[in-house]
């Protein structure tokens, strides 16, 4: 993993559409292993960096040290249990995700699975295809991003906010927030600042302001855009 830097600075150029990158989220209590896909950047500006993730790219993930999925863990071990680095595919449609500068939040564009209606299944029901919506927003907590000669880094905080299309949300994950806690991942101090990011969050959902507000929901990537991979360097112990 190469050290950070400041690329985007006033002095420097932003990356450009179609360039390719890595997202990458470390995490403290597990040095040395990596959450970190492959994507391929939208746009970048003073305002936000976004990025698009296809489905199928390759990206490294953390398991248990027997190989085993970390939701199969009970309670705190499942921040504290030692782990190892795994590798999977990104499963269902692509999504978009946009990262503001500072903020302690990025923003991810799902396809709802109700309105799915695929090329296909229109074709063989001799209605025209629909097109794709990304009309289902996950808020992910994490800390403010940083940037890397590759890519970028940040820290994932467990607690997430799923929101609708109409503005319904639910906060996602306060039991695993607790969990974190319990393990030694995060002390009581960084669990409120965490549920403070939340509420600052949930008035920006309220308010309905950038990204939420913006046209990536109607998002399509350039069909020669090729699918990012992994560096030729990533290792992994595990695959599924």
């Amino acid at each position: 993993m190469s050290g950070t830097g400041n690329r985007g600075a006033a002095d420097e150029p932003r990356w450009r559409r179609g360039d390719q990158i890595l997202w990458t989220y470390t995490n403290p209590a597990h040095p040395g292993l990596y959450d970190q896909r492959p994507v391929t950047v939208i746009a970048d500006d003073e305002k936000h960096l976004a990025v698009w993730l296809e489905s199928g790219t390759r990206m490294l993930h953390h398991v248990l040290a027997d190989g085993s999925g970390i939701r199969t863990a009970d309670g705190p071990a499942r921040f504290g249990a030692p782990r190892a680095q795994g590798l999977k595919r990104w499963q269902g449609p692509g999504i978009v995700a946009v990262f503001r500068p500072g903020a302690d939040y990025s923003v991810w564009f799902f396809v709802n699975r109700a309105s799915r209606t695929t090329d296909a299944e229109a074709a063989s029901s001799g209605s025209p295809a629909v097109p794709v919506r990304r009309d289902s927003f996950y808020v992910n907590l994490e800390e403010p991003f940083t940037r890397f000669d590759r890519g970028i880094l940040t820290s994932d905080h467990v607690l997430d906010i799923v929101v609708d299309a109409d503005g319904t949300y639910r906060l996602k994950d306060e039991d695993e927030l607790e969990f974190a806690r319990g393990a030694g991942m995060f002390s009581d101090d960084k669990v409120a600042r965490i549920r403070a990011a939340a509420d600052s969050a949930i008035d920006d959902i309220r308010a309905w302001v950038f990204p939420f507000d913006s046209d990536y929901p109607d998002f399509r990537p350039d069909p020669d855009w090729p699918m990012p991979d992994l560096p030729a360097e990533a290792t992994w112990d595990f695959e599924s």
